[in-house]
């Protein structure tokens, strides 16, 4: 199974969200670190 569970949807985007407030220093900068994190 390759889906993801609404609890786990959650964890991934509260991790994403932390990681670019703590890191990206513009928009530009956001998308760069959440294009990078993609696994496909």
């Amino acid at each position: 199974m390759d889906e993801m569970t609404n609890a786990e949807l959650d964890t991934l985007l509260e991790t994403l969200a932390r990681l670019v407030e703590g890191t990206a220093k513009d928009v530009p900068d956001a998308a760069r670190i959440i294009r990078e994190t993609k696994t496909k």
